[in-house]
């Protein structure tokens, strides 16, 4: 289980709704979407988010589609992303996933990421849509369709029109859907069997 854009205002909902239901999950941030790294709430989330067992990885500062950037533009979103997240956690992310799942496969950015000490930039087989506005039932039909195969879902800490709760209910009923099918949630570094931090 994944979620991309945060911190956000919504965090520590879906953070409580992990801690109740035992569960562990990835959370790639960004430092300047919803939440900028200079409100004193960045910081805490992300030292909540790896205090309880979650891995932090990295979306870049900006959310920008990397294959659009030059090489320094690359380095750049990831540093600044990196040293916000060192100042919060103590350690910088060796998981990474790339804005829009773009630059997969990309030559220039996935050396770039490679040099910067990165090693894997994860993308998902499972959407729930939600960044689409799309419904929970849509959700809940993608989350049932999985059938024993590896999963990695991509969820959002916000979107545009979201709601604590409809959020919340969401990322409920994934949890309820996979644990149901026999699946056992992971973060990403059990996952790929790699560190989650350089």
């Amino acid at each position: 289980m994944t979620f991309d854009d945060g911190p956000t205002q919504f965090a520590d909902a879906i953070l409580d709704l992990l801690k109740e239901k035992n569960m562990k999950a990835t959370f790639f941030v960004v430092g300047n979407l919803y939440m900028n790294t200079a409100d004193s709430n960045w910081a805490r989330i992300v030292k909540r988010m790896y205090n309880e067992g979650h891995v932090v990885g990295s979306h870049t500062f900006n959310h920008k589609d990397l294959t659009t950037l030059s090489t320094d533009q690359i380095k750049s979103e990831m540093t600044q992303l990196e040293d916000a997240i060192s100042q919060a956690i103590g350690k910088k992310p060796a998981f990474m996933r790339p804005p829009y799942g773009s630059g997969n496969g990309n030559q220039n950015v996935m050396s770039t990421l490679g040099s910067l000490g990165y090693t894997a930039a994860i993308t998902w087989n499972l959407d729930s849509g939600d960044w689409d506005n799309k419904d929970i039932n849509y959700a809940k039909q993608v989350f049932s369709g999985a059938n024993g195969q590896g999963s990695i879902s991509l969820n959002h800490l916000q979107y545009n029109g979201s709601t604590k709760e409809s959020i919340v209910a969401l990322a409920s009923a994934e949890i309820d859907i996979m644990l149901s099918k026999g699946y056992t949630p992971v973060t990403m570094d059990k996952c790929l069997g790699l560190n989650a931090y350089q």
